[in-house]
């Protein structure tokens, strides 16, 4: 098995002269720092528009083009439209009246969810190293001689904060990397113009746009369709009837990399009247190494039965498996 690691590290705007090591901070309080740096963070940031174009790379290399563009009034509204071959999703949030609108119009490529999912804060590093003290808190450092705030070395993976960023998510996270690069100052904060994921030193994901002030938005742009439901986001299961209701356990013995590397999964699956899958199906990978544990991992899925009629009914489902380092 292939076993890759990236060091990825950005500069702290920090004076050099700073002591090595500073106060303990937790991981989910540098993001919270490091967040209200960007753009879009604040109630007090520039109403905006930021364009991207995307490239959109399948661990087959297969390549898709979009656009990405988000829409910001911040302490009113905020749009987000992707494109990327035939998927079209538009979100809008009312900031005032708390409601969210989604719309999509067919299944949304794995790549797009490794964008979003990543342009986020990714839950698995907080979760991992959001602990107030110990191993995995955040230290200052100096790493080469250049300072920055990092986590410790646990299972060969650090995590480092640029403080212009929401997070570097995984500085040496086995096979995958997020960097956020050429930074636009907005206002008082920044937008970053190119955003990417690199999964084993390739480019699977490349966003590189820009930013512009905005003194008036296009009229009904933050307008919510009264005739057109919410549908939720397109990964959640509140977006299908079908439950999930027992997962198999992930013993290292079944799942033997389970440990060892990170990224998605978008499979299909064919499930009987009893809920147990008969069939998996692959759509996409972010890798060819997690393929083979994610399909075993869906095939000993069982889902809620679906009745139709009072007649118990066979049915297909996609899922977006998320594959990552054990947090045990």
């Amino acid at each position: 098995m292939r076993s890759v690691q990236l060091t990825l590290l950005l500069f702290l705007l920090l004076p050099a002269g700073r002591a090595q090591v500073m106060a303990t901070r937790p991981f989910d309080t540098e993001i919270k720092r490091a967040r209200a740096l960007e753009a879009g963070a604040t109630a007090t940031d520039l109403p905006h528009h930021v364009h991207y174009d995307l490239k959109l790379y399948s661990h087959k290399g297969k390549l898709t083009t979009g656009t990405w563009d988000i829409w910001r009034d911040p302490q009113h509204y905020i749009r987000d439209d992707i494109v990327a071959g035939d998927y079209h999703y538009t979100h809008i949030e009312d900031l005032i009246q708390k409601r969210n609108w989604r719309h999509f119009n067919t299944l949304m490529p794995l790549k797009v969810y490794d964008l979003r999912q990543n342009y986020q804060e990714p839950k698995f590093a907080v979760a991992r190293f959001s602990a107030p003290e110990g191993k995995y808190s955040v230290r200052f450092q100096q790493v080469g001689g250049s300072p920055f705030d990092c986590t410790g070395l646990v299972s060969q993976t650090r995590i480092c904060f640029d403080p212009l960023a929401h997070v570097l998510a995984f500085a040496q996270m086995y096979n995958q990397a997020v960097t956020w690069e050429d930074w636009q100052p907005l206002g008082a904060h920044s937008v970053p113009k190119v955003f990417r994921i690199y999964d084993a030193g390739r480019v699977m994901v490349e966003a590189a746009g820009q930013a512009e002030k905005v003194k008036t938005f296009p009229p009904g742009l933050f307008v919510i369709p009264p005739d057109q439901p919410d549908m939720g986001e397109p990964e959640d299961d509140n977006s299908t009837p079908h439950k999930v209701i027992a997962v198999p356990s992930l013993d290292s013995r079944a799942f033997p990399a389970v440990a060892r590397l990170y990224g998605n999964v978008l499979v299909q699956v064919q499930v009987g009247i009893d809920g147990k899958v008969k069939k998996v199906r692959l759509i996409d990978a972010d890798d060819d190494d997690i393929v083979h544990d994610s399909v075993q991992f869906a095939k000993h899925l069982t889902f809620a039965p679906q009745v139709k009629d009072g007649v118990p009914t066979p049915f297909d489902q996609y899922i977006y498996l998320h594959y990552a380092v054990s947090l045990q």
